[in-house]
């Protein structure tokens, strides 16, 4: 007869090694386009292990030139947009009658079962966390809003922007509903990260590369910053196209030989859970935009439902994701409804 205690043993010596060999962030596509990843931890996180809250700055004006003499322009540091991340818990559990635990043999039987809901728990947890950042960047342009994938509440504290990013607009906002700045009026297309009808092409491309690192590559206060388009992100079906674009060395179509200026500037990035649009596209620089919590492989827990004679197997791990700054992605050919 197996006791609750020697389960726990299977699962620490069988069932983890059952998750490390079948859980690999190789798996998450994600990881590829959004490099501001941390453990959460009581450090790092305002509301450990529920959230974290903080409120972002605008910063100092542009330094000038002082001339001798003169007085040094005196400037304040305003504060900026609130920003709220949820970092809820991820789980799955498995249950064990107990009667099983007192038949001959019970060892083998419950050894397999542990090996099995640990191997679904590793794989489960890629697929989740893949489904959710893709969802995040398709259901990213609906000028509704996705309380689905952008809801940011968590225990003790609301989401002033529920089905929204922080500014109150969705992530990836069209003309019309651009995203306000701070502390500056915003002018003609600055703002604005979406193009609703753009199929994927060297133009179309460089169209959304000079918005992205020209146009909005302004702060808060409407002074110019440094954004580096980096990442063509497709799924499935336009995995073609993109690469045409990025890794020609000469211009797709071009009967003149031309040189294909994104050679080795864009690298192309095929995520396969963008499946909302087959022709939809993303442009991200740097690290993507988005602030991500991940405390990684899952944990297995073992405990005992006396009352109802089970023995209950947990896997769980915490998981969130919030966007930090919209001018670090850009979305074409993919509608706002």
């Amino acid at each position: 007869m197996l006791s609750v205690e020697q389960i726990k043993k299977l699962a620490l010596d069988r069932g983890y090694a059952a998750l490390v060999d079948n859980y690999t962030t190789r798996s998450e596509t994600w990881r590829q386009v959004f490099t501001d990843v941390q453990v959460p931890t009581a450090e790092n996180m305002t509301d450990f292990p529920f959230g974290h809250r903080a409120v972002g700055v605008v910063g100092l004006g542009e330094m000038r030139k002082v001339t001798s003499g003169e007085r040094i322009e005196e400037d304040t540091v305003a504060e900026g947009y609130t920003r709220q991340t949820a970092n809820p818990m991820i789980a799955t559990k498995m249950t064990i009658d107990g009667e099983l635990l007192k038949t001959r043999n019970a060892e083998v039987i419950i050894t397999g079962q542990v090996i099995d809901f640990a191997r679904r728990a590793a794989m489960s947890a890629s697929r989740y966390k893949n489904n959710l950042i893709a969802g995040m960047m398709q259901k990213g342009t609906l000028a509704a809003g996705s309380v689905d994938f952008f809801d940011q509440r968590y225990r003790g504290e609301s989401d002033a922007n529920l089905g929204f990013i922080y500014d109150g607009k969705p992530w990836f906002a069209a003309t019309g509903n651009a995203h306000p700045f701070k502390a500056y009026t915003a002018a003609g297309a600055e703002g604005v990260n979406l193009t609703a009808s753009a199929l994927l092409s060297t133009t179309t491309l460089n169209d959304a590369y000079t918005i992205q690192t020209s146009t909005n590559a302004k702060d808060e206060r409407g002074q110019n910053i440094d954004v580096m388009s980096s990442k063509l992100v497709v799924g499935t079906a336009n995995r073609q196209t993109a690469i045409a674009v990025c890794e020609s060395e000469l211009l797709p179509g071009s009967g003149n030989n031309d040189r294909n200026s994104y050679a080795g500037l864009i690298e192309p990035i095929v995520f396969s859970d963008l499946t909302d649009d087959a022709d939809a596209w993303w442009l991200f620089a740097d690290d993507g935009g988005l602030k991500i919590y991940d405390s990684g492989i899952p944990e297995i827990v073992v405990r005992a439902d006396e009352d109802r004679r089970l023995v209950i197997l947990e896997a769980k791990y915490y998981f969130g994701a919030s966007v930090k700054d919209w001018r670090y992605g850009y979305c074409a050919n993919k509608a706002t409804t």
